[in-house]
């Protein structure tokens, strides 16, 4: 397991493999919808434009747009909702295939970020992606290079204010919601992704606290528990640290988790 806190408001920092490379799982959609805002900033993305659902989109895993039917178009505005919200497979391609693998690994290298990379669609010919893609999966990142991503969201750095603030509200409207926004009460906005595959969960996410905003990303890695359940070894370890921090930025607070929560988790479809 691997971790980055950053409260903003204390300039509290602490990371533990900080800067060691994990698999991202679905949490590397957010770099999507950022570099996405990007595109729709300079005008050569509309946040209405339509874009056509092709076979080769089709994804199973999580989502809904695996149902819909074939050359069905959907708005840009839809995708990047359920890309975040519900974590839809098929949205990230269409996007993906729409923004370019190696135009959204740019954006984020201009953000400073050089060890987060999505590596869904490479390139055929670029075999550094293909190689990173056959260890990783979707994609790539260090926890520290996360919240930086996810920092860079939060002070309006990724795109215009006007953008970052959308994309704040998108995150904070997750279906999945039982890791890092299962450890603060409903009524604190935590804007939060999630990832999982089988051997890897992770979630990232920033907690507008009483205490102040602070910026979390957990992720795991070579599990040996692979098990699609709320107890699966790698989400417990996720949601302790993530009770851990609230508890220690909010200590008078007397608001925990009620008995029973896990029972009414959304449960994850994987990506």
């Amino acid at each position: 397991m691997g971790y980055s806190l950053y409260h903003t408001r204390h300039n509290h920092r602490i990371d533990y493999r900080g800067d060691e490379i994990f698999p991202t799982a679905s949490t590397i959609k957010v770099a999507v919808m950022s570099k996405a805002m990007e595109e729709i900033d300079a005008g050569r993305l509309n946040y209405a434009e339509k874009l056509p659902i092709t076979p080769d989109d089709i994804r199973d895993g999580s989502g809904l747009l695996q149902f819909y039917k074939e050359n069905q178009s959907v708005e840009v505005k839809m995708l990047l909702h359920l890309m975040i919200t519900v974590s839809d497979n098929t949205a990230t391609i269409m996007l993906a295939r729409r923004l370019g693998t190696v135009e959204v690994n740019r954006h984020l290298e201009r953000l400073g970020l050089r060890n987060t990379k999505l590596l869904a669609l490479h390139p055929p010919d670029d075999a550094e992606l293909k190689a990173l893609r056959d260890r990783w999966g979707m994609g790539m990142c260090t926890p520290n290079e996360m919240v930086q991503l996810l920092d860079a969201i939060r002070t309006y750095k990724a795109a215009s204010p006007a953008a970052c603030e959308r994309m704040l509200r998108i995150m904070s409207h997750q279906y999945y919601d039982d890791l890092i926004g299962s450890s603060v009460p409903p009524w604190v906005v935590a804007c939060t992704k999630s990832g999982a595959i089988s051997r890897s969960r992770s979630d990232v996410g920033i907690v507008y606290a009483p205490s102040g905003a602070y910026i979390l990303a957990v992720y795991t890695k070579e599990a040996e528990d692979t098990r699609w359940t709320p107890d699966n070894e790698g989400e417990v370890a996720i949601r302790e640290v993530a009770q851990t921090v609230w508890r220690f930025y909010h200590p008078r607070d007397s608001w925990r988790a009620p008995k029973n929560a896990e029972k009414y988790a959304a449960g994850y479809g994987g990506g």
